[in-house]
């Protein structure tokens, strides 16, 4: 028995060291979650009826130049640089422990009144270098393009797919519409490509050029352009879901790139003619270390918001997002920063198994989902159509992700609006969720809610996968929704302490009367601000006056200690009336951190009117295969648990 009660001991004490080590490694700080550099510049939007001379003459400032996104947007500088003196951390590659200089805009009590006085907003111009969202496993390649016509190759889920074969029958094609690739460059002279290839909405942000190859290593964005558009029946690699759209590129990835630039880039005097803005960048919200919380930039959130509302001719520029990949550590969209906006359309990857990828991230921001790789938990390819080799011949069978998902779902909305080219950027939101299948595979919860108005959500996928023929189908006779509104709550500003390891956690509330309440169609925004010990110990949802759940975050591993008024979108309450009382709700799972709810507000995009009706159409449900073995294993950690309880079961019996 003293040898069963030491192996019992040494059990125990294995256990609390391995979840020891296991939350230490969530609590490392990630070597990416950086703050861009400054530049020593300033972004400004001046009031209205200021002028560039009574501002420059107040504050001293010098004006670099205008931006090409808005009426009233500006760079400037001090007429000489300021620069902090930094220190590289010891250890830490080349040079440790050398100093070195990073520019700063310093803004002291005089130059702030002037700023308060004169300007809608400032922000401090930085360098940007965005991450690409591409997910890089190493298993077989695909030779057959399963995400247009899946016919169970690879083990995939027959009739699984994108249903575009239908339309390619009726002869749409996304002929005429433009679609404009932001990434890292497009290299316009490959066979699969160049008869598609716009030339007078393309730039190189990174060069000040108009050609936007790039170098031969910038491929990302030429394997978008094929997934989106690539040409048929050239003899080069396949076709894309949009054989006859207009390809543009417009190349940002690179040092060197500002905020600014990124600006420019997704709305700019180019901006009447764009139809379509296809990203699938974004910034480091989580990896192996943790995650962390990034603030929306005012310049970008400004430069989206012109283009859907002014875009088009005042239809506005559909932009779609890749909702990222970094779901194998936790990741959601409300990360992130230009991602997850509402104005945007965020895309979640689903494999061809009609399961969640893995890596694609979920989240409350979500509204649909097209295929990429990601079967059974293993990473397989899905075949792209080209790549930015020195040849113009090349194919790409290796790109995946929820890079490849979003140029997929941005070339379907192009056949959307060659049926019906009037579509705002809003009702191609609408659409797409009317039209989304649902997809509810049995092998874990998806956490599907079905809302008051009968619409169902997940934060895995949306409202479910892209039907390319009913899109295009309800877009014929789709009559517009009035103007977007918007409606924002008083900011609510008690401090409320968040109770510690409480299943309930606290409940706040505030509500909507009849006067200001909306039909929701654009989605909400809760604003939060919380200080915390660790933010990731909370899980936090809102619930609507009609009881439907928003999932907005889980516990997760967040490595940070405030959250300063950060902006959750929840596509959760579509077709919702927003009136009568709404409910925050925080918990804290764990007893040893300490912390308290500073202020919250909602903001609603909505509509004065219910959402039309829409045609019925054959229910395209799945029927998914029994669970595989490999499915049914637990996490590693688990699994080595388990294993050791199985020897102490033996020990206990032998002794």
């Amino acid at each position: 028995m003293k040898l069963f009660t030491i192996l019992i001991i040494l059990f125990l004490v294995f256990s609390i060291v391995l979840t020891k080590q296991q939350e230490e490694k969530s609590r490392t700080r990630s070597p990416h979650l950086k703050e861009p550099t400054p530049t020593g510049e300033l972004i400004v939007k001046l009031k209205e009826g200021i002028t560039v001379e009574e501002f420059t003459e107040k504050t001293g400032l010098v004006l670099i130049k205008k931006l090409n996104f808005g009426s009233r947007n500006y760079l400037f500088k001090k007429t000489s640089l300021e620069f902090v003196e930094m220190v590289k951390a010891k250890g830490k590659g080349k040079g440790k422990g050398k100093g070195f200089q990073k520019p700063i805009f310093r803004i002291d009590s005089i130059l702030k009144t002037h700023l308060e006085e004169l300007v809608e907003h400032y922000e401090e111009n930085r360098f940007y270098k965005p991450y690409l969202k591409t997910y890089e496993p190493s298993d077989s390649l695909f030779e057959d393009q399963f995400h247009l016509v899946n016919t169970g190759q690879f083990d995939g889920l027959e009739g699984f797919d994108v249903n575009v074969q239908p339309l390619w029958d009726e002869g749409i094609f996304g002929a005429g519409i433009n679609l404009v690739i932001v990434d890292d460059g497009l290299y316009k002279d490959h066979d699969d490509l160049k008869g598609n290839y716009n030339p007078d909405l393309s730039y190189d942000y990174c060069n000040d050029i108009t050609d936007p190859t790039g170098t031969i290593d910038d491929t990302h964005g030429t394997a978008c352009a094929g997934m989106a558009g690539a040409s048929g029946d050239d003899g080069a690699c396949g076709v894309g879901i949009a054989p006859s759209v207009n390809l543009s590129g417009r190349r940002i990835i690179c040092s060197g790139v500002t905020f600014s630039d990124m600006a420019n880039s997704l709305g700019d005097e180019m901006t009447s003619v764009i139809d379509i803005s296809s990203n699938s960048w974004g910034d480091f919200g989580c990896d192996i270390y943790g995650c962390s919380y990034v603030r929306v930039s005012n310049v970008l959130k400004e430069a989206i918001a012109e283009g859907v509302a002014n875009g088009r001719n005042g239809k506005g520029i559909i932009y779609t997002f890749a909702g990222g990949n970094e779901g194998d550590y936790g990741g959601n969209v409300n990360h992130y920063s230009t991602n997850k906006l509402l104005e945007v359309i965020t895309v979640a990857a689903v494999s061809n198994g009609g399961k969640h990828s893995h890596y694609s991230n979920i989240g409350t921001g979500i509204l649909v989902s097209t295929i990429s790789s990601g079967r059974n938990q293993k990473d397989e390819y899905i075949t792209t159509r080209t790549t930015g080799s020195e040849t113009s011949t090349s194919c790409d069978e290796r790109f995946s992700g929820t890079s490849s998902a979003t140029p997929l779902l941005a070339g379907g909305i192009a056949l959307m609006l060659e049926k019906n080219s009037n579509l705002t950027s809003w009702d191609v939101q609408s659409i797409l969720i009317e039209s989304a299948t649902f997809i509810d595979p049995p092998y874990k919860d998806n956490r599907w809610v079905t809302n008051n108005a009968g619409y169902k959500f997940s934060p895995n996928f949306g409202f479910g996968l892209f039907d390319a023929n009913k899109a295009v189908q309800i877009a014929e006779n789709w009559e517009s929704l009035p103007q977007m509104q918007t409606f924002v709550t008083p900011i609510q500003n008690k401090i409320v302490d968040i109770p510690e390891d409480d299943k309930n956690g606290v409940n706040l509330h505030l509500t909507i009367e009849t006067e200001d309440a909306l039909t929701i169609t654009g989605g909400v925004i809760l604003y939060l601000s919380v200080e915390h010990s660790y933010i990731g110990d909370l899980d936090i949802k809102v619930i609507s006056p009609h009881g439907t759940i928003a999932y907005v975050m889980d516990k997760n591993s967040n490595l940070q200690t405030k959250l300063d008024r950060h902006y959750f979108s929840i596509r959760t309450f579509y077709g919702e009336n927003s009136k009568g009382t709404w409910t925050l709700n925080v918990r804290d799972y764990v007893p040893v951190d300490e912390g308290k709810i500073l202020d919250w507000n909602l903001e609603f995009y909505g509509v004065n009117q219910e959402i039309p009706d829409v045609p019925e159409f054959e229910d395209r449900s799945l029927v998914y295969p029994e669970l595989e073995e490999d499915e049914s294993l637990a996490s590693n950690s688990n699994c080595v648990s388990f294993l050791l309880m199985l020897i102490s079961l033996f020990l206990f019996i032998i002794f």
